[in-house]
């Protein structure tokens, strides 16, 4: 959703830009209203998405460190603790061991 929303803002300020250009080669004068109101709407969508993208790493930071088995709390960047990350790979190896034959 963040990136959606900074790709957007971008895409309208880019637009706002544009428009004023055009206007004042095709039709003389363009209108100052329109194009406020776009690069606003463009201001608002970046700034959204860069509230949208740091919420969205701090939540993970805060959310994503316990394991799911026993909700002991994990290092950075693991899943799982160490005694149920070994389980979980030999659970994976038996698995794929039982389908080959």
């Amino acid at each position: 959703m963040a990136r959606a929303l900074l790709r957007l803002g971008g895409l309208l300020i880019v637009a706002s830009v544009v428009y004023l250009a055009g206007a004042q080669i095709l039709a003389g004068q363009p209108d100052k209203a329109l194009f406020r109101n776009i690069a606003v709407a463009g201001a608002l969508c970046v700034a959204l998405g860069l509230v949208l993208s740091m919420a969205g790493r701090g939540m993970a930071a805060l959310v994503g460190r316990f394991c799911p088995r026993c909700g002991r709390r994990v290092a950075r960047g693991r899943v799982y603790c160490d005694d149920h990350l070994q389980e979980t790979i030999n659970e994976y190896r038996d698995q794929h061991r039982n389908r080959g034959t």
